[in-house]
């Protein structure tokens, strides 16, 4: 995709990844536990974990880990996790979701959660730009125009733009872990946590143009 150039990387145990100064990795530990070493110091990925990682880095440990790249970005470094059970907001058809790691700015990349419920098929839909997922727990099945497609743990998935795809859950949950190399949400110069609740007075320093950083 050339207006969100990304590379999806499945590793087992162990990869090193220099000549990437300039990008940005969002990782997800599916089993085991790997030793992330990069810029910011060594550090310790369990199973389902996350982290969003700029610059170079390595990976070394018996672990599986999902690794979505995107080039020609700078993002912060950040590790969380484990994953909940369920996700903190509601999508479709009975789904959740949870932003794992934000968008820094709207427009910029994020890594998602999705919780589907056992006995839900989603209705067919797409996106505006590439998704790259994978399975973290649970089993269910992916429907494309290609044909039906079993989901289980461990399983990696790269959905085009406008791919039009949805998820079901049978006689078991899904959770499925989403990297999105662009967003529609988050916060902006014109508005932004910090700003918008600064008062002088009664006024949001977001109206306040004569004090607002030129």
């Amino acid at each position: 995709m050339a207006s969100h150039p990304s590379i999806a990387r499945w590793v087992i145990n162990s990869i090193k990844v220099d000549q990437s100064e300039n990008d940005t990795h969002f990782l997800f530990v599916s089993e085991g536990e790997v030793m992330l070493k990069s810029s910011n110091g060594e550090f310790l990925l369990a199973e389902k974990s996350f982290a969003m990682v700029p610059g170079n880095f390595s990976l070394d440990g018996s672990g599986q880990v999902l690794v979505a790249t995107l080039l020609n970005y700078t993002g912060l470094f950040t590790i969380g996790g484990p994953i909940e059970s369920f996700g903190r907001l509601k999508y479709i058809d009975g789904c959740s979701s949870t932003v794992l790691i934000n968008p820094l700015r709207r427009t910029e990349p994020c890594l998602n959660f999705l919780y589907v419920p056992p006995g839900i098929s989603q209705t067919p839909h797409t996106h505006p730009s590439l998704r790259i997922g994978l399975v973290a727990s649970g089993s269910g099945t992916c429907q494309v125009d290609e044909g039906t497609f079993k989901m289980e743990p461990g399983t990696v998935f790269c959905l085009p733009e406008n791919k039009l795809h949805s998820f079901s859950a049978i006689d078991d949950s899904l959770r499925i872990i989403i990297y999105h190399p662009d967003s529609d949400v988050g916060p902006t110069d014109d508005s932004h946590t910090m700003l918008n609740n600064t008062f002088v007075g009664k006024k949001s320093a977001k109206v306040l143009d004569v004090i607002r950083t030129k």
